[in-house]
């Protein structure tokens, strides 16, 4: 029986001569991997780069079977809904794209049904992203609500303007005098913390 739904890609992996593994993550903030047979070939199935990592795609595809390789299921067709087209538009914006993908890939978990609201973060960061004003600010409110959803941020008062503030909202703070001070001085210090929560996260 074929399965649909809907996914942010957050990783692709090339797998022997034509074959891709991709890794996404579903609405309910599952992660699911998957293998594209003959991907490397088929433009009628995979054309025009649609498993790329960030983008908002349809998968149809077959739950796995106990001999397929690693339990991936089976990839049969992709539909591309968002490919947010500007975040590849200069390279700060795609480090930072790459950065919230990396993120959102360590800490998600296979089977998990209950994380919604980490779809959401991500989605919601990849639009900020693709019109946000200032990218320090867009990098620290992502860091600051990830690390909040993950429980482990210990808050501190300059981070009040981030975290009363949804983050497609980030244009908001580009005359925000507290919060680019904030950002200038924090950043680095914050960055450190992520780097070393997500290098444990997959462990945990």
């Amino acid at each position: 029986m074929e399965l649909k739904d809907r996914f942010i890609i957050l990783k692709k992996l090339k797998f022997g001569e034509a074959d891709l593994i991709v890794h996404a993550l579903s609405p309910r903030g599952e992660k699911m991997s998957f293998i594209a047979r003959g991907a490397m070939k088929s433009k009628k199935r995979f054309g025009g780069g649609i498993l790329e990592p960030s983008h908002f795609v349809q998968f149809t595809y077959k739950e796995s079977k106990p001999v397929s390789v690693g339990g991936l299921k089976t990839l049969t067709e992709a539909t591309l809904l968002n490919d947010f087209k500007n975040v590849r538009s200069d390279y700060d914006r795609l480090e930072l794209a790459l950065h919230i993908l990396e993120c959102t890939a360590r800490v998600s978990q296979e089977g998990d049904q209950n994380s919604a609201s980490l779809f959401n973060l991500l989605g919601n960061s990849l639009a900020a992203l693709e019109t946000a004003e200032n990218i320090s600010l867009l990098k620290l409110l992502f860091n600051l609500k990830f690390l909040s959803q993950q429980g482990v941020l210990t808050i501190e008062n300059w981070m009040e303007p981030f975290l009363g503030l949804n983050i497609g909202g980030v244009n908001d703070l580009s005359e925000n005098r507290f919060a680019k001070r904030a950002a200038e001085v924090h950043l680095s210090q914050i960055d450190f913390v992520i780097s070393n929560y997500i290098k444990t996260a997959e462990h945990h």
